[in-house]
């Protein structure tokens, strides 16, 4: 044994003497050379030539370069700004869909419209620059990634728009390019679709890797991506060269997408630049740690081998590639983990609201003024949630009760996001699998609601903290990614019949609570929902209120000051992740319930980013803030008049909350609330510090009150308060 661990040790102690080229050399030539020599060396009927044909692998190589190019644009903008691009297939889409749509539908020449489709992204992506993220150029990396997600709804709102305009609607399957080109290598036929990536993209990264090695312009992009504040104070036009980034990034990526577009097909919409096309972009770019374009290049051709070699094998389940994409990014970034430039470093790492949601004060919280309104507004609230929708027909209170459950998925946010700082873009995920236990124990056991819930929950819990471990070492920006290749993976693969068909089940009838009362009437199971949602939102409450809640959101504000603190923030960590799993998981169970049966798509990974969306635009610092922003989205679907707006309005509003409202709509609904207790303290005569901060952080001078509290605090005898002010304050 003590023999065999020598070896590996000289083996690593000889590959580290060796030089970047030569190992990069080794590592792509010699896969190569063992692919090649088991191929032809093990015959006709071999192994390796059934599994992994020779025209397979080399479609993969083909296919795997349009991969690159989109990795290539994700990186750019990364290193230029400091921040994830999920807008990037958005950004090609958008343009790439009218392209196409011209060609197809009105008879434009795909000649043309191919290379005007480019500069026009390119265009664009100078306009998002210049428009959008600039507004943003202050704040944290991780609000810019959150904004990017709200720019990728409203160019996918457009794209909608603009294809219903021209009459581009109903195409789903590829189309020929107009390259009448072909020959047999295997057992694949290349045609012109794939004679048109072999002509274009050498070209492209040849013009690329000239633009960053021998011009000005190219040298001070990687220069500025090294070092921001270095490069100002050097003189480089660093905004300026942002701008040149996005032309580039908006050119790529409308060229990725229409050399993707003949093979892969389009849905004109914004399902033409959901998760699932940008999760083999940001795999490829990941695995090269957001910072290396020939790694990248690669890494996107070894994804576009191993998606072809997965179709061939399993044409019933490619989906499975999903999880390969999935293990991929996990597996890059924790070997990566302290192996990132220090570029990587800057900018915040989780997610933290601007304006905190503070409790009402407690010289306030007795008094009459405070205690009535505030019981007066539940119980109207309360009643509004029960006797309205008694009213409503079945199917809108069906509607209704799927708007609760997303906003029991909007209080897990609250805890895991707003009050513990990880971005998660894959909460239906957990809430699927939830569903998947909850439909097998009915199906297959007939179990009890209450413990099926239960078991609902328990399940959430643990594949969230499966879940959270890995981001104990992977956080902020690249647990954002990881959690959304996560939501992906399990929607397309692991909740799809066609790949797991005994574990999903079909018509399945809503258990009974007790084994006595049924919920066959939609009023009944709708009263479930809100009663789970208040469960919800009262235990989220409740260790919000605790030590565990306080330290949690300490520890998002300062790790480092609160693990110097000796605070277990390891255990809290998982503990957030573990009470948002819960709720989650009972929220797909309640989904599912109201489904009657599972299949691919119900837990679209879509909508966890819409979710996610709408509770930023709510106010994730807050509970009833996510929840109001999740139930005001929800209504907003039902409005048939706004019509294709709905996404477009979805990714405004999402830029203009974080751009002008940090905190949410929730902020204005506590601003509103902040001002009655001012005038209630005012009328009482008593002083509250923590309201006299918040007029002074408003603008409001008010030095008398800041002089009544600097002469309490510092005089020999305490200040004795006047008679109507002692009374007040002992109310």
């Amino acid at each position: 044994m003590n023999g065999v661990l020598n070896r590996l040790r000289r083996i690593a102690q000889r590959w580290g003497e060796l030089s970047t080229t030569q190992r990069r050399l080794i590592g792509i030539g010699g896969p190569v050379a063992l692919y090649l020599l088991l191929l032809f060396g093990l015959g006709e009927e071999g192994y390796v030539r059934d599994k992994a044909p020779l025209g397979i692998v080399v479609l993969g190589i083909i296919y795997g370069t349009v991969t690159a190019l989109g990795a290539m644009g994700i990186i750019l903008v990364y290193r230029a700004n400091r921040f994830i691009n999920f807008a990037h297939g958005a950004l090609g889409s958008m343009v790439g869909v009218l392209a196409v749509g011209l060609v197809l539908e009105h008879g434009l020449s795909y000649w043309i419209a191919l290379p005007a489709a480019v500069v026009v992204g390119a265009i664009v992506g100078g306009l998002v620059e210049f428009l959008v993220i600039r507004r943003f150029q202050n704040a944290t990396r991780l609000v810019v990634t959150v904004a990017s997600i709200g720019l990728a709804q409203l160019l996918g709102g457009f794209e909608l728009l603009g294809s219903k305009a021209i009459g581009f609607i109903s195409l789903t399957g590829g189309f020929k390019a107009p390259l009448d080109i072909s020959w047999q290598l295997d057992v694949k036929r290349m045609a012109g679709d794939e004679m048109l990536i072999i002509a274009v993209v050498p070209l492209v990264i040849a013009g690329l890797a000239w633009f960053l090695l021998k011009t000005d312009a190219g040298v001070a992009v990687r220069g500025a991506a090294e070092n921001v504040d270095r490069a100002l104070l050097l003189g480089i036009p660093v905004r300026r060269l942002s701008t040149i980034v996005w032309l580039i990034s908006g050119a790529l990526a409308t060229l990725t997408f229409m050399l993707q577009a003949p093979f892969s097909g389009i849905k004109p919409g914004v399902a033409a630049n959901g998760p699932t096309v940008l999760l083999p972009l940001l795999a490829a770019a990941v695995v090269a740690r957001m910072e290396s374009l020939p790694i990248a290049f690669g890494a996107g051709i070894g994804l576009g081998i191993v998606d072809q070699i997965v179709r061939w094998n399993a044409p019933r389940a490619p989906t499975f590639v999903y999880v390969v994409y999935l293990v991929v990014i996990v597996v890059a970034l924790l070997l990566q983990r302290g192996k990132l430039s220090r570029a990587h470093d800057t900018g915040s790492t989780s997610w933290s609201a601007t304006a905190v949601v503070k409790p009402t004060p407690s010289e306030l919280r007795h008094l009459p003024e405070v205690r009535w309104p505030k019981a007066a507004l539940l119980l109207a609230v309360t009643a509004a949630f029960v006797f309205v929708p008694f009213t409503w027909s079945p199917s809108n209170q069906l509607t209704a009760s799927f708007a609760i459950c997303w906003a029991m998925i909007g209080v897990s946010l609250v805890v895991l996001t707003g009050w513990g700082g990880n971005i998660s873009l894959g909460q239906f995920g957990i809430a699927g699998a939830g569903g998947m236990i909850a439909s097998n124990l009915i199906a297959n056991y007939n179990l009890d609601f209450v413990l099926t819930m239960i078991a609902a929950g328990a399940a959430g819990a643990l594949i969230a903290l499966l879940v959270g471990l890995p981001a104990l070492r992977i956080k902020g920006l690249f647990l954002a990614v990881t959690t959304m290749a996560f939501g992906i993976a399990m929607d397309g693969y692991f909740l799809n019949q066609d790949t797991l068909p005994n574990l999903i089940k079909q018509g399945i009838g809503r258990a009974y609570i007790f084994q006595r009362f049924n919920m066959e009437d939609e009023f009944t199971m709708y009263m479930v929902c809100l009663v789970f949602l208040f469960l919800s939102v009262l235990a989220a409450v409740g260790v919000r209120k605790s030590r565990n809640g306080r330290v949690l959101i300490a520890t998002r504000d300062n790790q480092r000051a609160a693990d110097s603190a000796s605070v277990p923030t390891t255990n809290i960590k998982l503990s957030g992740f573990l009470l948002s799993g819960t709720i989650a998981g009972m929220a797909g169970a309640l989904m599912m319930l109201l489904l009657t049966a599972m299949s691919a798509g119900d837990f679209n990974p879509g909508d966890s980013l819409v979710v996610f969306c709408t509770s930023v635009i709510g106010g994730l610092g807050s509970i009833t803030g996510a929840v109001t922003g999740v139930l005001l989205f929800k209504f907003l679907e039902t409005l048939t008049v706004l019509g294709d707006l709905r996404p477009a309005l979805n990714g405004a509003g999402l830029l203009v909350v974080l751009y002008l409202l940090p905190g949410g709509l929730g902020q204005i609904l506590f601003s509103l609330r902040d001002r009655y207790l001012k005038r209630v303290a005012d009328k009482r005569g008593i002083l509250v510090p923590s309201l006299v901060a918040d007029r002074r952080g408003g603008g409001e001078d008010k030095p008398d009150d800041e002089v009544d509290l600097l002469r309490g605090a510092l005089a020999d005898v305490p200040v004795v308060p006047e008679p109507d002010e002692a009374v007040g304050a002992n109310r």
